[in-house]
């Protein structure tokens, strides 16, 4: 009898520090534990150096914290993958239990982003989604299709006849389409030349050629933008219509340099670009700790660590998506100031460049 109220007495004990257990965690204020960060990057393949760049911004910006000890970063690698982007955010949620997640790929935050919204959690992004509305997902890096919208306006009137080249079997090049036949407003002729994945683009640049356009767009990835290129010059004989660039191509530049494109195809290519408004300071510690220069992403891994840090930390979790939310929050980043509009996408500023000598360049009008 003695023994099994010895027994009984150590149950509700145990009983006794799992409720109470249960219940701080239940009513957990972040501010007073760690935040798990979970971060899906492609860190293999060919954006690899994007990942890369983000994943040493966020190192630093954690080292820079103040309150680094309450934050830790569990990196995984998407490799620019749809299904391992998801798969790499449910090890996250179900072994790793982290509290909110960073996503920077467009096939990790499509993945990611019809599942986080059935949830209470948040994902923070630095990269683009294909369309933003009020949800859970809130980005770090301006919304980028507005460019599209912006650069429409800039190719008004500057050309002729204008050929929209884009990738008819991806959303998001669609929805940059259609963003940039918004900003011509009418008052710009072009024609419309949708591009499926499998095609060898030679029937879709013989019939753009024969509508005699003075220009056009590569709304398409790297590979299939490398083949249009070298088909244009094939088949226009010396007498090639001016590209329309954009920031999708400034990104990438590098790839259709290193696959054999000549700089001379893009020269005098207008774009438009979210304004460059990066510390100095931080461009000169990245450099010193990582012996490079930090891709355009970079800086908006930096900043996502310090919203986490200086913002998330000092609220209950519960309270986090309000106070992103809340009208009037403005951050100092490395970025330049961070507000965020109704949908949850941070305030665009643009400014149109220009490619010349080899390199893209603000261009003064």
């Amino acid at each position: 009898m003695k023994n099994k109220k010895i027994i009984i007495g150590v149950l509700v004990l145990i009983l006794i520090i799992v409720g109470a257990v249960s219940y701080g965690n239940s009513n957990k204020s972040v501010g007073n534990n760690k935040i798990k960060v979970g971060v899906v990057l492609p860190l293999s393949g060919q954006y690899a150096v994007f990942g890369d760049s983000v994943k040493n911004s966020m190192e630093m910006s954690l080292k820079d914290l103040p309150n680094k000890e309450n934050v830790e970063l569990v990196f995984e690698d998407d490799q620019f993958d749809a299904k391992k982007a998801l798969s790499a955010y449910n090890k996250l949620q179900s072994i790793d239990n982290v509290d909110i997640v960073v996503a920077l790929s467009s096939p990790s935050l499509e993945a990611i982003k019809p599942v986080i919204n059935k949830t209470d959690e948040l994902m923070l992004t630095v990269g683009n989604e294909s369309s933003v509305e009020k949800d859970n997902v809130f980005e770090i890096i301006p919304w980028a299709a507005g460019l599209f919208k912006d650069l429409g306006k800039e190719v008004t009137g500057k050309y002729k006849k204008v050929a929209i080249v884009y990738a008819a079997d991806s959303q998001v090049y669609i929805v940059d389409k259609n963003f940039l036949v918004e900003g011509m407003d009418g008052k710009q002729d072009y024609i419309e030349v949708p591009i499926a994945s499998n095609s060898d683009v030679r029937t879709e640049v013989s019939k753009m050629l024969e509508e005699g356009v003075d220009s056009f767009t590569l709304l398409i990835a790297p590979d299939q933008g490398v083949k249009f290129l070298n088909e244009v010059t094939n088949q226009s004989k010396g007498k090639r219509p001016q590209i329309i660039c954009d920031g999708n191509i400034e990104l990438t530049i590098g790839e259709y340099l290193k696959k054999g494109v000549s700089a001379d195809k893009f020269e005098g290519c207008l774009s438009t670009m979210i304004a460059d408004n990066t510390n100095k300071d931080y461009l000169q510690r990245y450099k010193q700790a990582y012996n490079s220069e930090p891709n355009f992403l970079g800086v908006y891994g930096y900043d996502a660590v310090q919203v986490i840090g200086k913002v998330l930390a000092s609220k209950d979790k519960k309270d986090w998506k309000s106070t992103l939310e809340k009208d009037g929050l403005s951050i100092d980043g490395m970025s330049g100031k961070i507000t965020f509009d109704k949908t949850g996408s941070r305030t665009l500023i643009s400014e149109l460049h220009i490619f010349k000598d080899g390199k893209f360049v603000k261009f003064d009008k």
